[in-house]
């Protein structure tokens, strides 16, 4: 029996098979980026669409349904505008954070931290932008229209409603350097911070909620990098120290008021030591799931699979830059360790960089098409 897009997400996120594995591509942290996009376009000989990022100050600023109907894709994202609205710079380069960014190449690089050297007091005092001022609820409830009158049912997914959690917001105020150090010589610090960026967040979100929140299935929070290629980038013991309570209230908020959404936590890297604890805070769906020598992902499945959907998979650094035979390859192994009972949306690890061949990312997605069907035979 074929389902619809929705009915084969929801099926997979309930840990059971589908029809076939779901797909995912274009969310806060597995889009294409820009330079891409076009080529892909070339390649179709089609024409833009505007950018959702008018600024054009991401490395990915464009979205296409068009394209995501060719790929096969079966989820429709919603953008709050947030991340838009608090990316914006005034003349001296500056957010509206206070941290001021260069342009390095295709992508910006902070070169002011706003907090770097500051007291708990000034911390305190730090003014972050308003929710109310940056959740663009007309163009979300004109995007749900969109979305709903397409020729199919989409899992319609919120983006994250800020680029970087926590810890990683906290490194772009303070300065990296600055606050691996305050985790240790300044506790109280880190917790004044942590503990205003969720005020902020929790804002964010609540808004985006009264404006989306019924016609959501699924929910990204704003992302954070925990690990590297190698392991954690801080203990697991730090983690439950700083951010896991801040993670658990903000994942209960939202579930307090839809049951039905599903949060999705993101980080790049070995994130093995950190999987039994995102299942603690109430994650239902773990993005990246970057394949690295250092874990075995097919073993995280038979660990964490009942408990956890995993989402990701697809290497964007090597499979990628490979010919159609290595993408089909990458494909059908990451449909092997990952797609059996469910529980797996294939999606790539990381944004799809500007230098894979645009062959490949349609190679990427009817692969996924054809072997990723139950009885899988990948």
């Amino acid at each position: 029996m074929t389902l619809t897009p929705r009915e084969r997400v929801l099926t997979a996120i309930a840990h059971q098979e589908p029809d076939r594995v779901p797909l995912a591509l274009w969310g806060s942290w597995y889009g294409v980026t820009d330079k891409l996009y076009y080529a892909v376009l070339d390649a179709l000989g089609w024409d833009p669409v505007p950018p959702f990022r008018p600024d054009l100050l991401h490395s990915v600023n464009y979205y296409d349904d068009r394209l995501l109907a060719r790929l096969h894709v079966d989820v429709r994202h919603v953008d709050s505008g947030a991340v838009t609205a608090c990316s914006r710079l005034d003349a001296s380069g500056t957010d509206a954070f206070g941290i001021r960014w260069d342009a390095s190449g295709l992508y910006r690089t902070a070169s002011h931290h706003p907090l770097e050297g500051a007291t708990l007091e000034e911390v305190l005092a730090h003014p972050l932008p308003d929710p109310d001022q940056v959740i663009q609820a007309e163009a979300i409830r004109a995007r749900l229209k969109t979305i709903k009158a397409m020729d199919q049912e989409y899992a319609i997914v919120g983006r994250a409603v800020a680029s970087y959690g926590f810890f990683e917001m906290a490194q772009s105020l303070r300065k990296h350097e600055q606050l691996f150090l305050d985790l240790v010589r300044q506790p109280e610090i880190v917790d004044a911070l942590v503990a205003r960026l969720y005020d902020f967040y929790a804002g964010l979100t609540d808004r985006f909620l009264d404006a989306a929140g019924a016609d959501l299935d699924i929910l990204e929070l704003p992302g954070d990098d925990f690990a590297g290629n190698a392991g954690p980038i801080i203990s697991p013991k730090m983690f439950d120290r700083f951010f896991k309570d801040p993670y658990r209230q903000l994942i209960a908020r939202i579930k307090e008021q839809h049951p039905h959404i599903k949060v999705t936590y993101h980080s790049d890297g070995v994130m093995a030591a950190f999987l039994p604890r995102l299942i603690e805070i109430g994650a239902d769906i773990f993005h990246s799931c970057e394949p690295l020598p250092a874990w075995d992902l097919g073993e995280m499945k038979a660990l964490y699979g009942d408990r956890l959907v995993f989402m990701g998979g697809v290497d964007v650094r090597e499979a990628l830059q490979g010919d159609e035979a290595r993408v089909v390859a990458e494909v059908r192994r990451r449909l092997r360790e990952l797609g059996p009972g469910g529980g797996y949306i294939l999606a790539p690890a990381n944004h799809i960089q500007w230098d894979v061949p645009p062959a490949n990312l349609f190679a990427l997605y009817d692969a996924a098409e054809k072997w990723g069907r139950y009885p899988l035979k990948a």
